[in-house]
Order: C-alpha cells, then sequence, then structure tokens
C-alpha cells in the first residue's frame, strides 16, 4: 500500500495551508516530497507552473523538522550555524548580515556568540526559521514547511512564534505549510487546512467550515479532540496562541 496516494493540492503565494491528521497518515512523507527529501514514484510536483526540480528546491523551498535543535551542532556558535548551510549554496554572511538575519527572528545581536546548546527552545526554533530564511532566494516567493516544528514549543513561545511567521510572511514573499497532527494550532492561521488519513486528503475547507461542518469520519474526531483540548486548557487557565 503506497505511503500517500491520489494527493491534489495547491498552495497559492503568500498563504497558509495546514495539512493535519493522526500519525502515520501520511502528512511528513508528503512534506518530504515536496521538500525533494523523499522522490515520489509517480504524480508531479509543480511550482510556479513549472516542474520542480533540484536545483531549484534547495532555492525556493525549505523545510523545519519536528526537532528545530536537532539541525543545530551543539559546538557552534550561533553565528556558525546560521552560515553552515550557506557554504552548501555557495553563499557568505558579512558580520554585519548575520546580526540582520538573527534580529529579524527576534535574536539579539549578542546572541551571535553564544553556544547552540544553551540556547532554549524558543530560541532554537528561532535560529531553525533564520536558517531556513536565508537559503531561499529573496525577492521571489517561496514556501516553508513546518514539520511539527512549533509543537514542542508551550504556548506562549508558539504564539510568539506564530506572530512572526505572519509578519514575515508577506514582505519575505512566503507562502506556509503546516504539518500538524492536530488542529488546534492549524485553526488560528492557516487560510486552509486538509485532513489526511491512511495516505489520502479525505476534506478540504477553511478552518470555519473545517469546526463548524465536519464531514469525514476522521476530520470530526479531530475536531472533537480539538475542542476537548481547548476546554482543558480554558479551565487551566492557560490559553492557545492567538494571532
Amino acid at each position: 500500500m503506497p505511503a500517500v496516494a491520489g494527493v491534489d493540492l495547491e498552495l497559492r503565494a503568500k498563504h497558509c495551508l495546514a495539512i493535519v491528521g493522526a500519525s502515520g497518515s501520511g502528512k511528513s512523507t508528503l512534506a518530504r516530497c515536496i521538500a525533494g527529501l523523499e522522490q515520489p514514484t509517480s504524480g508531479r510536483i509543480q511550482f510556479a507552473g513549472r516542474e520542480l526540480h533540484a536545483a531549484m528546491i534547495h532555492r525556493r523551498i525549505q523545510l523545519i523538522f519536528q526537532d528545530p535543535g536537532a539541525s543545530l551542532n551543539p559546538r557552534f556558535r550561533v553565528a556558525e550555524a546560521l552560515e553552515e548551510p550557506l557554504v552548501i549554496h555557495g553563499k557568505n554572511f558579512g558580520r554585519e548580515e548575520t546580526v540582520e538575519r538573527l534580529r529579524q527572528v527576534g535574536l539579539a545581536e549578542s546572541m551571535a556568540e553564544r553556544l547552540t546548546s544553551q540556547l532554549s527552545g524558543g530560541q532554537k526554533a528561532r535560529l531553525a526559521l533564520a536558517r531556513a530564511l536565508a537559503a531561499l532566494d529573496q525577492g521571489h516567493p517561496n514556501i516553508l514547511i513546518l514539520d511539527e516544528s512549533l509543537a514542542s514549543l508551550d504556548l506562549s513561545v508558539q504564539a510568539q512564534m506564530v506572530n512572526l511567521l505572519l509578519d514575515l510572511r508577506k514582505p519575505r514573499q512566503l507562502a506556509y505549510i503546516l504539518i500538524a497532527h492536530d488542529l488546534s494550532l492549524a485553526l488560528h492561521w492557516a487560510g486552509e487546512i486538509a485532513v489526511m488519513y491512511q495516505g489520502q486528503i479525505v476534506e478540504r475547507n477553511t478552518p470555519h467550515m473545517l469546526l463548524a461542518d465536519p464531514r469525514h469520519p476522521h476530520t470530526k474526531q479531530l475536531v472533537a479532540a480539538s475542542l476537548e483540548k481547548e476546554s482543558l486548557t480554558t479551565e487551566g487557565g492557560g490559553g492557545r496562541p492567538g494571532v
């Protein structure tokens, strides 16, 4: 049985598409295919009307994994970690541009000399974002894929990261693909949500309509779980990320 089958999705420029489903539903496999890390056995992936090819992928599409800190060498300083992927793509930063890249994601200049192992979870998430943005070509529409990369953050840091991503969307011409196992985060900032189940997209709709009128049994389960989670969070005195 194929991991992903019959998927037909379109992502508009500067929009956010959330792909939601239980573990093993095919979300990450689909994300890895879009990012060029997996080669699909059939079908087509197009970017701006052209077939996606290897030379284009790293300049126009970046993926941030579930644990943003896993890609960081703990012996590297923040500035070195930011510059590391650029060397691979033949780019080079001066000190001023490095500081500006850190500032864009909310990291102070003083962070540049700190070891990545000394960073908090939220700071590692910001650095991972800075690395992804640095690898993308500026001045062109690009895609950033977030594969559960906000899931491990606490709610206040999640809210900060969501607001940062929204602020960066238009000036950086970014479109987002958010991979998530539940609806809680996707409902707040995705323009459209696609529900995956057993390797297929079983339902697509806006957050409002998906919440108000779920059709597929798996979507109904996700909605029920999201509402229960919200109820428990509210009773506990917390709050979900607002944007």
